[in-house]
């Protein structure tokens, strides 16, 4: 009897452990979290990754001018922390 409480103890700790590696269980908690946190909150839901698509040309410009600007400061000697 005993040997049987074990076994299935080892069994419970080998399944937890690997449901708690797996990916698609942190993506679904994840998933979990986000929505209570919004009907909590009121916040709106993130805009999806396709919207961000088409603003890719205006963040490459902005990266280029902030890039450009850390340039000349840096040859100029000033602090690179801006904060």
């Amino acid at each position: 009897m005993v040997w049987n409480f074990l076994l299935l103890r080892q069994l419970e700790v080998w399944l937890t452990t690997r449901l708690l590696r797996s990916p698609i269980f942190h993506q679904m908690v994840g998933r979990v979290h986000q929505r209570v946190q919004q009907v909590r909150h009121g916040i709106p839901p993130e805009p999806s990754r396709t919207r961000l698509d088409s603003d890719q040309g205006l963040g490459l410009k902005r990266f280029i001018e902030y890039f450009k600007e850390e340039i000349k400061d840096q040859l100029k000697g000033k602090p690179p922390n801006k904060l």
